[in-house]
């Protein structure tokens, strides 16, 4: 398989780097993984305020709350006080496979 690739409509992109230093997984891995759970996970997640943990080579993995500025405009949100954080976060939905095989493209897992 090429090292990018298009499915449902996301380009997915580094398919072949490891998920993150030490890992015996790729990108790949986790797009496919969550791509073949799909029509179980996204039911449970549907309408849910995500936090998403992002993993990345070089880095230590570190939790995202506020949906990027760069998600495509299709990725649903809602905003909510974060307790935590004392401030208004604009969380991530995911109600779709296009949405989670998004995230899987950004290295993200949800909590």
């Amino acid at each position: 398989m090429a090292a990018d690739e298009t499915r449902d409509g996301v380009a997915l992109t580094n398919l072949d780097q490891r998920l993150f230093d030490g890992a015996g997984a790729t990108k790949r891995d986790l797009v496919d993984y969550l791509d073949a759970v799909a029509g179980r996970i996204v039911p449970v997640l549907r309408d849910r305020a995500l936090s998403v943990m992002r993993v990345r080579p070089g880095q230590r993995p570190f939790m995202q709350k506020n949906l990027p500025k760069y998600a495509p405009d299709w990725v649903r949100s809602v905003t909510a006080w974060a307790e935590a954080s004392q401030r208004q976060v604009t969380y991530a939905l995911c109600d779709d496979r296009r949405t989670l095989l998004w995230f899987a493209n950004q290295r993200g897992y949800f909590l």
